[in-house]
């Protein structure tokens, strides 16, 4: 059996994007006229728990208020877009992993909960560090019916790869996504990112890659705990 299909749980796991995402939503609501500003704990708190479309609903409910989630979201999509467009670093080893799955023959996949819009904004950012590498398959907010911890958008990007049962590894970024692999019966490189700075001894107890790499992912397909990083 060989490895098959490397799948990227999030555009968190290509480049730090939090920031900018936090940045994103809050032009949003001075665009919709909100007195909101979500300071940095508030968004990670509620990106804990699912960053969904019901982000703002969520937070809406939390204060007593009611809010048209769907157009902040539109909107915030939008900016967020704009934002990525303006240049982002892919995070350490990211082109070195894409330039490697590309010449292995390895299938890439990306998993996100981001709409079409800011994920095409990112990749075409980012085309020349990856030296043109793309995904083979995306499956984003529209393609499941549910997005981590719910392992649907993994089982979907298995299932479009067309590969077989454990022949590919994922690369996860949160604790939600690390769940959505393992519900997915799926291996996985814990590669956190800013949001989850209070998950680290978590991602500590299942292997952490600081840059991304080769080694590492080989290694968690093959159940090899201490996994390879650079």
């Amino acid at each position: 059996m060989t490895l098959e299909a490397v799948i990227f749980s999030g555009i968190g796991t290509l480049a730090e994007v939090a920031e900018l995402d936090r940045a994103a939503w809050n032009a949003a609501f001075r665009t919709h006229g909100i007195d909101w500003n979500w300071s940095w704990d508030v968004y990670a708190d509620l990106m804990r728990h699912g960053g969904d479309r019901q982000l703002a609903a969520r937070y809406g409910a939390h204060l007593g208020q009611l809010v048209d989630a769907e157009s902040l979201d539109r909107t915030h999509q939008r900016q967020f877009a704009t934002m990525l467009a303006g240049g982002v670093p892919l995070r350490p080893g990211v082109a070195r992993v894409m330039n490697w799955a590309a010449r292995g023959g390895v299938k890439l996949a990306l998993v996100s909960r981001s709409e079409m819009e800011p994920v095409r904004a990112l990749l075409k950012a980012t085309a020349r560090e990856r030296g043109g590498v793309a995904f083979d398959v995306a499956i984003l907010r529209e393609d499941a019916s549910h997005m981590a911890p719910h392992p649907a958008g993994m089982v979907a990007a298995i299932t479009k790869l067309g590969i077989g049962q454990g022949r590919a590894v994922a690369v996860v970024d949160t604790i939600l996504t690390r769940d959505a692999a393992h519900g997915a019966g799926l291996p996985y490189v814990g590669f956190p990112g800013r949001l989850a700075d209070n998950d680290a001894d978590v991602f500590n107890a299942t292997g952490m890659a600081h840059a991304l790499s080769p080694e590492a992912l080989t290694s968690a397909w093959r159940g090899i705990r201490n996994q390879a990083a650079e």
